[in-house]
């Protein structure tokens, strides 16, 4: 009978221990009929959509605005500020309104569903050429998955 080494063991409870620390969390969500990973430390609240009141001469990405969480929220289409090929989906029970983190700015994003929560290594995902509103891809079992980069809806 082998004897068993507590330090040894120890030593692998303490490296996955660090593996999990390193995951990032990725809500995978659908856009514009397009599936996206969104980083969670980018999104304030995930919330069911509500009555957006329209902004008189607005620009047509913008949705509406909506009080939430006390703050009077932007909603826009991520499709049309991100120029994604297809239109936003009508409003289904599976539609959400994503609330996301900035300093100055109260802004949320209409996406037609959120699928799942990932958890991945930031190293496991491969670096976009251009800097558009993809940050990289990551491969998944679902495919070639972009992660969006959340700045670009603001700029």
């Amino acid at each position: 009978m082998s004897e068993l080494n507590l330090d040894q063991l120890q030593a692998a409870k303490d490296a996955t221990a660090n593996e999990q620390s390193d995951l990032v969390e990725y809500m995978r969500v659908i856009l514009n009929a397009e599936t996206f990973l969104v980083p969670v430390a980018s999104v304030l609240s995930v919330i069911r959509p509500q009555l957006l009141t329209p902004v008189p001469m607005a620009p047509d990405h913008l949705l509406g605005v909506t009080n939430a969480r006390g703050q009077i929220f932007c909603i826009i289409d991520p499709g049309k500020t991100l120029h994604l090929p297809h239109k936003l989906q009508t409003e289904t029970s599976m539609s959400r309104l994503l609330l996301l983190r900035h300093a100055r700015v109260h802004l949320g994003i209409w996406v037609e569903e959120v699928l799942d929560l990932l958890r991945i290594l930031p190293s496991d995902i491969e670096e976009a050429k251009e800097k558009t509103h993809v940050q990289g891809v990551l491969q998944t079992k679902y495919g070639a998955l972009p992660v969006l980069r959340v700045e670009a809806l603001f700029e």
